[in-house]
């Protein structure tokens, strides 16, 4: 037998000191002192060895992850076990979902990733539709034909179920003051999430609901092509919800649903306790990109029916009506905004206790507010301010309205502020969409509420004055006064509340560019009639020209009245319409005379008012806001119409002429004239230069901007004075003003303004035989001129303060000053031309014959006279 060869373990170490001195070299010596350190092991001994050390290695990491790692892990299975034993128990079922027939469900892939958070319970649901049953497929054959038609929803929007244009409608809901535990419990939650998807037939392919420690829940449903999600604060009581849709069908129709699924009141916590309700705001906006819009669509983006439902922060916005007439779209909504009121103050307001909001209900009201097509047309809160500017200042300026015409005014409320006027015997309203009228008698009586007046009735429309004719105004008007023959009925007032000049419809344009339409107003209205038409927004600073803005209609519609005649027009605003800017109004009288009415003073249109009204029931006046000092703001236009009239091109001259002073000239001051006996024979006072004056040297141009002002109804007074005992006073006032003063026509040709100079240069007397060196050259003298006809050259001279239409004319007072015709030695004295100051062509014969009484020596002036006789 071989003997086998054994390994060894030797271990060998060596050392050297320094008191050794002899070194074993020998093979023998060596060999034993080596022998000395050698040890010998078995193989046996070592394998066993090796052996051992590998299992107690072994014995003791299991010992340690025993001791370590799996007594703490089964602990926490066990305590996970027992957790969910107890969920288990106490969870209810799952609410299912339910077969959707109206569409064929599309084939989805579903992908899906969670955290695993230990001490959780999942709870999902989704719906798998085997597409090979016969069952499914009957129902996909039933709905081929409707998904493949077109349909239309209430909101106008075409419906192509199986449409894939990148667009959908989001709605957004914020609710408060609703039920914790209902907040909280994530399956009743599921379960308002299945019922108003059932409910609003919207197809949901799966929902997911995730609870989090201590309190809240985030649910997200899937929908085709579509989605809803929520989140929940159950200690505050609040749940802010999201559904987005591409469904053609719209959503704010789920308002209601989604109010009685999740607005879930809150439970008394002890007897007698009462909770706040559950309050609701939501906002809606159409979401993605629409190849081709419909109209309908258009108005959620650009229309103040838009800005109403985008708006999250508005504390109320209820639908009162939606309605759509054979002419237009007709939205009534409640609304309170935050800078206008708050829901806290209109909940207390319905209390019926000593608390200031229930004791003044009105003032904390919600808003009703009304749209046609989308667009603000007036709101309960702010209606009268917006009617009452419309009625009053045209109806105020005739002197006796009897036959009142309304264009539009469906809501009624312009026919209300006209049967406020006890002088109208008729009034008349055409509007061409009757159902929008007793919608409005529906849902907005206040509009046409006529109870309060003495001898009307309830609804204004059915007032013994007013008839109605439900027809095109367009057509109304140009059959009846199409021609230009003079109608037996003509009209005092016409009133156009129609649409918006700005409106970017064909019928705007139609209505406010049609020149028959137009004369057919012109030839209805009576000598002394007036038109009166809103025309929409007031224009900003910065505006452009009308004629190359949106507001074109407008700048067309004050010139085509230019041209058919209307001797004087005028722009308004008023600012509180509860627009989103001040409006605009523009009056057209047929006769210049009119004027006269339209600047009366704040007392005559009070007492005009106190004369005009129709006695109410109440006691109190009929009108509102308007009163003498309203009337007084509408009579200048606003700056910002001065300057976007003055951008017209070519400019306007009056935009060029400042207040009619060229600087370029010099001027001789008041100081270098003095006043002593005329040189006229039989003359009076004269007005001399102490000074050398240059041609065209401005005289007394500073003092000439200084004068005493008799507004028409003041020189009426005293005219009327004149004849009423005693007179002597008043006739000191009379020949001063008639000696010494001018007419202007601004206000009116009858009695016109009366000026005097209230400076020295009043003392200059008349230049006989055109022999004056100040003033206005004339080929024209007071023998050769016609007796019987004004020049046109004083007719200007009369009209010079007056225009047409001039916001820059009807803004600032022009002056008129006089400059030298010739070179004027010192000592000379000045002569003006009367006839220029004559007030128009009535008194131009009686004007021209007393100057040629005096310049013939027949007779004196009326100072001089009255001189005399008082002497």
């Amino acid at each position: 037998m071989k003997q086998e060869t054994r390994p060894s373990l030797t271990y060998s170490t060596a050392s050297q000191h320094s008191d050794f001195s002899n070194v074993w070299s020998e093979e023998g010596e060596t060999s034993e002192r080596q022998n000395q350190f050698t040890i010998k092991v078995s193989g046996s001994f070592a394998s066993f060895s090796l052996l051992f050390a590998m299992g107690l290695a072994f014995v003791m990491g299991r010992a340690s992850r025993l001791l370590l790692i799996e007594g703490p892990r089964q602990k926490l299975f066990q305590e996970v076990e027992k957790a969910t034993e107890v969920l288990s128990q106490n969870k209810p079922t799952v609410p299912s979902l339910i077969t959707f027939d109206r569409q064929k469900i599309p084939q989805t892939r579903y992908l899906s990733k969670n955290f695993d958070t230990g001490l959780s319970a999942t709870m999902s649901s989704w719906l798998t539709i085997d597409r090979n049953t016969p069952d499914y497929q009957q129902k996909e054959d039933s709905t081929r034909g409707k998904n493949e038609s077109e349909t239309c929803t209430s909101f106008g929007i075409k419906e192509d179920v199986e449409s894939t244009e990148p667009s959908a409608q989001h709605l957004m809901v914020d609710i408060k003051n609703v039920d914790g535990n209902f907040l909280n419990s994530q399956p009743r939650l599921a379960q308002a999430i299945v019922d108003l998807v059932h409910e609003a037939d919207l197809p949901l392919l799966s929902y997911h609901c995730h609870g989090f420690n201590p309190l809240g829940v985030s649910c997200v449903g899937v929908m085709m092509r579509n989605y809803l999600s929520f989140h929940t604060w159950p200690e505050a009581g609040v749940i802010t919800f999201d559904i987005v849709t591409s469904e053609s069908k719209t959503i704010l129709t789920l308002l209601p649903l989604i109010d009685r699924l999740f607005g879930v009141a809150r439970n008394p916590t002890f007897p007698g306790q009462v909770t706040a309700k559950p309050e609701f705001r939501y906002a809606y906006k159409l979401r993605g990109f629409r190849h081709n819009p419909s109209e309908i669509e258009n108005l959620f983006e650009v229309t103040d029916l838009g800005d109403i439902l985008t708006i999250l922060g508005t504390d109320l916005k209820e639908e009162v009506a939606s309605v759509t007439t054979d002419f237009q779209r007709v939205d009534i909504y409640d609304v309170i905004v935050p800078h206008q009121g708050s829901l806290q103050s209109y909940h207390k307001s319905l209390m019926n206790d000593e608390s200031y909001e229930a004791q003044n209900k009105f003032l904390f009201r919600p808003d009703r507010v009304i749209m046609l097509d989308g667009w603000l047309q007036s709101s309960l809160l702010f209606e009268a301010m917006y009617h009452e500017a419309l009625v009053h200042p045209a109806l105020f300026s005739h002197s006796n309205p009897k036959r009142v015409a309304i264009i539009g005014g469906g809501e009624g409320a312009t026919l209300r502020e006209v049967l406020k006027h006890n002088t109208v015997s008729e009034a008349i309203m055409i509007e061409i969409d009757e159902e929008m009228v007793h919608v409005s008698r529906e849902h907005i009586p206040e509009w046409s509420d006529c109870s309060d007046l003495v001898g009307s009735s309830d609804w204004c429309i059915e007032d013994p004055r007013a008839t109605e004719f439900y027809q095109d105004a367009l057509q109304w008007f140009t059959d009846r006064y199409g021609d230009d023959t003079s109608p037996s009925e003509q009209l005092d007032v016409i009133i156009l509340d129609a649409l918006d000049p700005e409106s970017e419809i064909p019928f705007a344009d139609a209505l406010y560019g049609n020149d028959d339409f137009m004369q057919a107003f012109y030839n209805s209205l009576a000598d002394d009639g007036i038109l009166v038409m809103q025309l929409g927004e007031s224009p900003q600073f910065y505006s452009p020209d009308e004629t190359r803005s949106k507001f074109r209609n407008r700048a067309k519609t004050t010139d085509l009245l230019e041209k058919l005649g209307f001797e004087s027009i005028h722009v308004y605003e008023e600012a509180h319409c509860g627009f989103h800017a001040p409006w605009t109004y523009v009056v057209g009288f047929k006769s210049h005379n009119s004027r006269t009415r339209w600047y009366a003073n704040v007392a005559q249109i009070d007492l005009d008012i106190q004369k005009r009204s129709v006695p109410t029931k109440s006691g109190t006046s009929p009108f509102r806001f308007f009163d003498g000092s309203t009337m007084a703001s509408y009579q200048v236009p606003h700056k910002t119409v001065e300057s976007v009239f003055c951008r017209r091109d070519p400019t306007p001259e009056e935009c060029l002429e400042g207040y009619n002073l060229d600087t370029s000239y010099p001027n001789i001051p008041v100081t270098s004239f003095e006043v002593k006996k005329s040189t006229i024979e039989g003359g009076g006072r004269g007005l001399f230069t102490k000074v050398d004056i240059p041609e065209n040297t401005y005289i007394w141009a500073e003092s000439s901007i200084n004068k005493v002002n008799f507004m028409p109804s003041t020189s009426t007074l005293i005219t009327a004075l004149e004849e009423e005992p005693p007179a002597k006073r008043i006739k000191v006032l009379s020949s001063y003003m008639e000696g010494y003063g001018y007419s202007s026509q601004f206000f009116g040709d009858d009695p016109g303004e009366v000026f005097v100079d209230s400076g020295i240069s009043t003392f200059a007397n008349h230049g006989c035989n055109g022999t004056n060196n100040v003033g206005t050259k004339s080929p024209y003298d007071e023998f050769t001129v016609d007796l019987y006809k004004m020049p046109e050259e004083f007719s200007g001279e009369s009209h010079a303060n007056t225009s047409t239409f001039n916001p820059v004319i009807d803004r600032h007072l022009r002056h008129q000053f006089d400059r030298s015709l010739r070179d004027i030695e010192a000592g000379e004295e000045i002569y003006d031309n009367y006839l220029a100051f004559t007030g128009n062509d009535e008194d131009w014969a009686k004007a021209v014959q007393e100057l040629r009484d005096v310049c013939s020596g027949k007779s004196v002036g009326l100072v001089t006279n009255y001189e005399r006789d008082h002497s």
